[in-house]
């Protein structure tokens, strides 16, 4: 995952879907935690009222008739009730829950108020029914959750000195509505992140546009635009720095490569002419050297060295041009074909102990400066040479894809290593010391100024994948054909 786009919509969609998961969560322990103690308060309050005001002993089944009435004649009662008068029980719902035991609950023996009672023996002849004494105190409200059959009910137990009231109520609707709300919440989460999570990905694109900004402008300065220089946002300061800290970076780079380049042509031309006057008074003193004397074969060694020494300027200064885009091309329609027959007929005089293989089709017509490029194929040719095994094969091929010309030089030999391959367009590049053990020496500048030639010409040349045997090493060459010439109509 290597978008950082990508990245912050999906945290965003992760955080906000925790924080909706425990926003739902607390929302759903607080409804149900409300609902409950508003279930407390209507039981707390008729088992108050009901207390107050006993009138006889059918007062208990007229107030469960009422409640079975409330509930509704299309559903279970929803109310149970159950009254316990001194150690008898006086009164019990016909629908009380099975597996709910009163005599189990606690009944609190405190009294509301702080009041205090002595609770009195019953009194004769009345069969242990209290007098009707609306001044006697109530008893605080225990309250419960018990599960009996396959009901919730929630239980309120209190009473007087001389009654014990327990008041029943069916959690059971109740729970089906959180229910039903949980799930239409969680049927909605899904909904709910995908808005947040393409609004997330619409704000970390908003957010990141002066990125994209920046990165586009980027992208556009090349080595001949390095003065061009991205222009500061005026409302974001963050961007702004980002912005000053590249535009100074590019003006040291700049000035660093301005100093590098003219260095480079300045120090080619500079040595020109030294090392022409140099070449000169060699030639002159190998000519008027005594035959067979060793000065000769001084002056020899030496005259190879300075030829050397101008092969090397001559390609860092075609370098230093290609870098400031000033590589001049003096393009004319070029026979590829015998070009390369051309090279191939040069190298294989070169190396004769080498075998060449050469495929072309004839007549195949590109737009370029025949020097340049054939110097370019040359070099590819010259290190096919040089990092051959005995008796090795070359081989040369020119192929036509669509609108291009595909030449390829392959060779024997004991291949680039894996860590070198990305460094063979490096200038002053040497590679594997092994691979040039039998070789002329080099300063690592051929393969770098072929492909600027290459690429000068609007193709471009790469090094393909090894072989699984690793004894085969190829570059290709990509260049644009020529147009063929409109060949007039007969009349």
């Amino acid at each position: 995952m290597n978008s950082f786009r990508l990245r912050l919509a999906l945290l965003v969609g992760l955080l906000t879907a925790a924080l909706l998961l425990g926003a739902g969560f607390a929302a759903w322990t607080v409804t149900s935690r409300f609902n409950v103690e508003r279930l407390d308060r209507e039981l707390h309050h008729l088992a108050k009222t009901n207390l107050d005001r006993i009138n006889d002993g059918s007062h208990w089944a007229r107030l469960d008739a009422a409640l079975a009435f409330v509930s509704g004649s299309d559903r279970p009662p929803t109310y149970a009730l159950w009254v316990k008068n001194y150690d008898r029980v006086e009164f019990r719902s016909r629908h009380w829950p099975d597996g709910l035991a009163p005599d189990s609950l606690a009944v609190p023996s405190t009294y509301e108020g702080g009041v205090t009672f002595e609770r009195p023996p019953p009194p004769p002849g009345r069969g242990g029914l209290s007098p009707r004494n609306p001044r006697l105190p109530i008893r605080e409200t225990a309250f419960s959750t018990v599960s009996a059959g396959d009901s919730t009910w929630r239980v309120a137990v209190t009473g007087n000195p001389y009654t014990t009231l327990v008041l029943a109520t069916n959690l059971d609707e109740l729970d089906a509505d959180l229910r039903h709300l949980r799930g239409r919440y969680l049927a909605a989460l899904p909904l709910i992140l995908l808005v947040v999570g393409a609004g997330a990905w619409w704000l970390a694109s908003r957010a990141l546009r002066p990125v994209t900004s920046l990165t586009r402008a980027a992208e556009g300065i090349t080595a001949q635009g390095l003065d061009q220089r991205i222009a500061a946002p005026a409302h974001d300061r963050e961007v702004q720095r980002l912005v000053t800290v590249f535009n100074a970076m590019l003006d040291r780079l700049e000035t660093s490569f301005h100093q590098a380049r003219r260095f480079s042509a300045d120090a080619s031309h500079e040595l020109k002419t030294p090392l022409a006057l140099l070449q000169a008074e060699l030639e002159q003193a190998l000519h008027t050297a005594p035959a067979g004397a060793p000065q000769q074969q001084v002056y020899s060694s030496l005259l190879d060295e300075i030829h050397h020494l101008k092969a090397i300027l001559e390609k860092l200064l075609l370098l230093s041009l290609a870098d400031s885009g000033r590589l001049a091309l003096d393009r004319a329609p070029t026979d590829l074909s015998a070009l390369l027959a051309n090279i191939v007929e040069d190298s294989s005089a070169l190396a004769p102990h080498l075998q060449f293989d050469d495929a072309a089709p004839p007549h195949v017509t590109v737009s370029a400066d025949t020097v340049l490029l054939e110097q370019a194929l040359q070099n590819l040719t010259n290190n096919a040479i040089k990092y051959n095994r005995a008796e090795g094969l070359i081989r040369l091929t020119l192929g036509l894809e669509a609108d291009s010309a595909v030449v390829a030089v392959g060779n024997t030999g004991p291949g680039i290593s894996a860590e070198n391959r990305p460094h063979v367009f490096e200038r002053f590049f040497r590679g594997d010391r092994s691979r040039a053990r039998h070789a002329a020496t080099g300063v690592g500048l051929g393969l770098s100024l072929s492909r600027e030639i290459i690429r000068a010409h609007g193709g471009d040349l790469a090094l393909c994948p090894p072989r699984a045997d690793g004894g085969w090493t190829e570059f290709v060459v990509r260049l644009p054909c020529a147009e063929a010439p409109a060949t007039p109509s007969s009349a």
